[in-house]
């Protein structure tokens, strides 16, 4: 007879009966029948009985007896009302795992409440009470309860304390964001808010998209990186899209190395040269269009930068950019990519925030700071957002 799952008394403290009491059924060499059951009689079986050796069926009632006993232990070191809940099973095996299931009922009803109940503490950083969070989704998951990133990211962001409330409900009414982002990411994204302005981020936060491309199917070519309304394929779309050089639909698939938050990347520039637009957390590099601008360039780094609406860019090189700063020093930008289909200069606020630059937001103007306090460019203002404009040491490449 299988255990049921009948809730087990509050009464009975599992976590520390079980190891008592398997211990008591070692020493008296009985666990074995409790973990691994008894099978059933042999002699009833019509394939076994005429040929089951006498020495086999004497084992098979040594096990019975064990079991027994076994029984007996469990029930004897039971509080009545989880004896009770015992008398129904058949073995020591289903005693067992009456109360280990039941044990198991109580237990995520306790979780549960838990994860109800949390709120982040006055003065609480994200990262503790990130932790105190996983521990208590940790134990559910042991149980075989498995809360959707969904649920735990309202959970967390709506028991917030201040200073992360200013920017939590903005993270909630993105639902892609509550949809896709880890529960480790978090401490990641308010470690950033810590080291911007409030508008800053805001700001930052229009274009954030954690997966641009979820949900999207395209009929017309069978990719799942854009609508069929946009597919290059699309007759509807006009000859004239097709001939544009600078159409770059993901066609054939390629494997995409480097990302960048942002669309409508081509075509003619809206920017001055020297002008570097400042994109959203996400994109993961710097990058040019303009090879004049690399110190060094390694022409032999190829790869793919994926945009946010499913479309690639091809990347022709990666390497060094130098720029002045405004007392007349210089300073290095590395890694940075050269992509010649952008129509402007990007900087990646993830890597600027990485090497220890803060901003500081004031109308229609961001400052960024380098570590030593120094700004970094000379701020200026889009209507797509903040920009810097960088004195760069031209390169002068011939190759």
């Amino acid at each position: 007879m299988a255990a049921s799952t009948k809730k087990i008394s509050g009464e009975l403290n599992f976590e520390t009966w079980a190891p008592s009491t398997k211990t008591t059924l070692m020493q008296k060499g009985l666990w074995e029948v409790v973990e691994n059951g008894v099978p059933p009689d042999p002699s009833k079986n019509p394939k076994l009985s005429a040929t089951i050796q006498p020495e086999e069926l004497s084992k098979w009632r040594d096990l019975v007896v064990k079991d027994t006993k076994a029984l007996q232990v469990i029930q004897s070191s039971l509080p009545n009302s989880a004896f009770r809940k015992t008398l129904s099973a058949s073995s020591a095996k289903d005693a067992w795992d009456l109360l280990k299931n039941g044990n198991k009922a109580v237990e995520l009803v306790r979780l549960e409440k838990q994860f109800e109940e949390l709120s982040m503490k006055e003065g609480e950083t994200i990262e503790s009470y990130v932790g105190r969070v996983t521990v208590i989704l940790e134990e559910m998951r042991r149980l075989n309860r498995v809360k959707s990133k969904y649920e735990v990211n309202k959970k967390v962001l709506s028991s917030l304390k201040m200073p992360y409330t200013i920017v939590a409900p903005c993270l909630e009414e993105n639902a892609e964001i509550m949809e896709n982002m880890s529960l480790e990411s978090l401490p990641d994204f308010f470690d950033f808010y810590d080291s911007v302005s409030e508008e800053v981020c805001l700001l930052m936060m229009k274009g954030m998209s954690l997966d641009s491309t979820r949900g999207k199917w395209c009929g017309m070519c069978k990719k799942r990186n854009h609508n069929e309304e946009d597919c290059y394929y699309n007759p509807r779309n006009g000859s004239s899209r097709r001939g544009n050089k600078n159409q770059v639909q993901q066609v054939e698939e390629v494997e995409v190395e480097y990302l960048m938050h942002a669309e409508e990347v081509l075509g003619e520039g809206t920017c001055d040269e020297d002008v570097w637009m400042v994109h959203p957390c996400g994109t993961t590099n710097h990058m040019t269009p303009n090879d004049k601008y690399f110190s060094g360039l390694d022409r032999t780094h190829k790869a793919y930068v994926g945009l946010s609406d499913g479309k690639v860019l091809r990347v022709e090189g990666r390497g060094d950019v130098k720029i002045v700063m405004k007392d007349g020093k210089k300073k290095t930008m590395k890694n940075v990519l050269f992509v010649p289909g952008l129509k402007e200069n990007v900087l990646s606020l993830d890597e600027l925030t990485a090497r220890g630059y803060s901003a500081r937001m004031e109308p229609k103007k961001c400052t960024f700071h380098d570590r030593t306090g120094a700004v970094f460019g000379e701020p200026v203002w889009d209507e797509r957002g903040p920009a810097l404009r960088l004195n760069v040491v031209e390169g002068n490449l011939t190759s």
